[in-house]
């Protein structure tokens, strides 16, 4: 008989304290669920995402299964193509243990409050700042050449302004999607604001996180406007619960995610041709992963 085992895949980083991190969530989730749960990454960190899936494989042994938690904020490329067309590669090398992958850990209630509590946290430690209605917040997320994970952003972003606490909240992105974060405190510049909360919607700090403030602060100067740094989520019990739920919900077999946007499975304008693009990764070292898109009831598209 197998047993069930819990893997979480990060992102990775060069920063170790990105990575140690990362390690620090995982224990205290660990703790929290009352078992052990292994960390893997899908770059720049040991051990990487086919050592992590072996391993738990193993652990799981025949009949037993792997439960998966991606530790990403939205469904976008590293979740769609890259977690699950190594769940495709594990399957088909440990044909006699099941696979589950979990739900991105947002949309979540907590992960709003959670990014209000920080701008709240960011205001309160700027001994000088404005108050918060005379303030905007700009919510830098990520980016992805991804339309839906992108729009998760922005939805975030209008719920955290109909919290009715600031004048506007903006929303912008570190790399790929636009705007850009200079784009971003322009639009902040424009809407007549006193400051900015610049609020990065990332899991752990990191390369991402730094830029995000670099750049933020440059534009800022430029314009002689007061940029007030908010941290990112990090360690918090609101994230551990988001994160708790999404594990049970996994490794009950309900994990559930909103596919009706992605781009690979209706056209969405201007992306006709993604429709049904094979699915990919190179964050796999055991070999080049390849298997066709569709949607099943653990989510892999």
């Amino acid at each position: 008989m197998g047993r069930q085992i819990f893997l979480a895949v990060g992102h990775g980083s060069r920063w170790p304290d990105a990575i140690a991190e990362a390690h620090s969530f995982i224990a205290a989730l660990s703790k929290r669920v009352g078992q052990a749960i292994a960390l893997c990454f899908l770059e720049l960190a040991d051990p990487d995402l086919a050592t992590g899936l072996t391993q738990a494989a193993r652990q799981a042994d025949v009949g037993g299964s792997v439960v998966v938690l991606p530790l990403f904020l939205g469904g976008a490329g590293h979740q769609k193509n890259d977690v699950a067309a190594a769940l495709r590669w594990a399957r088909a090398q440990f044909p006699e243990v099941v696979f589950h992958m979990g739900a991105p850990l947002a949309p979540h209630a907590n992960l709003l409050r959670l990014l209000a509590q920080r701008v709240e946290e960011a205001l309160a430690a700027a001994g000088n700042a404005a108050p918060p209605q005379k303030t905007v917040v700009l919510v830098v997320g990520r980016g992805s050449s991804d339309p839906a994970g992108n729009s998760e952003v922005a939805r975030l972003a209008y719920l955290l302004f109909e919290s009715n606490r600031f004048h506007a909240v903006e929303y912008a992105f570190q790399a790929v999607g636009r705007p850009t974060v200079a784009e971003g405190i322009r639009r902040c510049h424009a809407l007549a604001a006193q400051q900015v909360v610049v609020a990065p919607y990332l899991l752990f700090t990191g390369e991402v996180a730094h830029d995000i403030h670099r750049t933020a602060a440059a534009a800022g100067h430029e314009l002689g406007l007061q940029i007030v740094h908010a941290t990112h989520l990090g360690m918090h019990p609101l994230l551990l619960e988001a994160a708790s739920q999404r594990l049970a919900e996994a490794a009950a077999g309900a994990a559930a995610m909103n596919c009706d946007l992605c781009q690979y499975r209706f056209a969405l304008p201007g992306r006709e041709h993604n429709v049904g693009l094979t699915q990919t990764t190179h964050h796999l070292h055991g070999g080049a992963v390849h298997a066709h898109h569709h949607h099943e009831d653990d989510h892999d598209h």
